[in-house]
């Protein structure tokens, strides 16, 4: 199964490296964006999947009822633009990737989508119940795929 697949399979682990701090005068080094996180190689991009998945497992835990399901969707915008372009760099990778390092892709992703999984077969109910809120689901989620 290539990166992209295994990125996408499943549509807060912050990687907080405490560095040694900087000679005064000296201005820290500026973090990688997120676009050079993903762009970093496999492993880096399938990190900033399993944030991307916990960010939306805890927005679909938060549905309880109609209107958490109406405030969900509205906080779905960032995380589908971003779950896109790490689709799109997957894409790229796709032709590097050996039967190895998938599988190490698969392993370090399944935490977070059990959380996701789980998540979304407790709100899903909420949603079908409402053919409006299913609708403006299916659209935030059709964001989520890598422009080609």
């Amino acid at each position: 199964m290539k990166l992209t697949s295994t990125l996408l399979a499943a549509l807060l682990v912050c990687s907080c490296n405490k560095s040694e701090e900087p000679a005064k005068g000296t201005p820290p080094a500026a973090a990688p964006t997120f676009e050079e996180r993903i762009a970093a190689g496999p492993e880096s991009a399938a990190k900033e999947v399993a944030i991307l998945q916990d960010q939306l497992a805890e927005v679909m835990e938060s549905v309880t009822d109609a209107a958490s399901a109406e405030k969900a969707i509205a906080k779905l915008g960032p995380i589908g633009e971003k779950f896109a372009k790490v689709g799109k760099a997957a894409m790229a990778m796709d032709k590097n990737i050996s039967p190895e390092t998938d599988a190490k892709l698969k392993e370090m992703l399944k935490p977070s989508q059990a959380r996701l999984t789980a998540a979304n077969a407790k709100a899903m109910p909420i949603f079908t119940q409402n053919p409006e809120l299913a609708k403006k689901l299916q659209e935030a989620m059709m964001k989520m795929q890598p422009e080609k």
